[in-house]
């Protein structure tokens, strides 16, 4: 656990690594005195027989079970890592759709860099973290006269290049207006009324409260990363919502995140 801490952490998304950073924490309590060699998968029987948190105990797993093949294929100090033959607890995917009407209804309530989050996360696909970061020096102009955004994921490091169409071009336009935006010199996308750009923390409790007062109306919670999964299931094939979310399996795509229904042709 301690040298994947060092050497493993770096390398993966900010969100991620301090995600991880959590269950490792929790992991070196609960495990941090055995010997890795002398662990089967008895041994974790008590740890992911729980009557709440089994989700959460997937997690802690799959994180040990990192630092475990690590441990197998790079460092050559176990001969196998025996979390392979640990059953997980059933769990099924989020399902979770946010309709037309519930996106419209909360975009119409919410403050305005709220709006156009909501607007740029449908429309691009991207996470939350990729969005807060977006920078104007990503916008590039190509040689036919069209402009994309040019995407690093920060999770995945996957690059893509997004088309601005006028859809995506009337949001921009009205982010590079906001106080301290990109008409002012500013040089992120969207800018707190202060200027700067939001942290995670920051604006996922700006993204709190205005579930608060949507729920509070009478609506149906839902999260920011839901309009990752709406801006897949209401593309025309799952194959173009793979494309833009940058997966890098269509599995994951289809599994996790294509919510809709889709309208299929039945046999001649």
């Amino acid at each position: 656990i301690d040298r994947y801490e060092a050497e493993c952490l770096q390398d993966l998304g900010k969100r991620t690594s301090r995600d991880y950073q959590r269950h490792l924490n929790h992991l070196r309590r609960e495990f941090g005195h055995r010997i890795a060699s002398e662990l089967v998968p008895k041994d974790f029987s008590s740890f992911m027989q729980v009557k709440k948190g089994k989700i959460q105990r997937n997690r802690q797993l799959a994180v040990l079970s990192a630092c475990f093949s690590k441990a197998v294929r790079r460092w050559f100090w176990l001969d196998r890592n025996c979390l392979v033959d640990v059953e997980r607890n059933p769990s099924r995917p989020r399902d979770r759709y946010v309709s037309d009407a519930e996106y419209e209804g909360c975009k119409a309530s919410a403050p305005l860099r709220v709006q156009l989050m909501m607007e740029l996360a449908l429309l691009t696909g991207q996470r939350q973290g990729d969005l807060i970061s977006l920078q104007w020096v990503q916008i590039t102009e190509m040689p036919n006269g069209s402009s994309t955004i040019l995407f690093e994921q920060a999770k995945t490091r996957k690059r893509l290049a997004i088309q601005v169409t006028p859809a995506l071009e009337a949001v921009l336009d009205r982010c590079w207006n906001l106080p301290n935006g990109g008409r002012d010199g500013g040089p992120y996308v969207i800018t707190r009324k202060m200027g700067g750009s939001y942290t995670s923390e920051g604006f996922r409790a700006l993204w709190q409260r205005t579930m608060n007062a949507w729920v509070k109306l009478g609506n149906k919670r839902f999260t920011f990363h839901d309009l990752r999964a709406k801006s897949a299931s209401d593309s025309v094939s799952v194959d173009a919502a793979f494309q833009r979310l940058g997966h890098t399996s269509i599995a994951m795509t289809k599994r996790v995140y294509d919510r809709g229904i889709r309208v299929v042709t039945p046999l001649k």
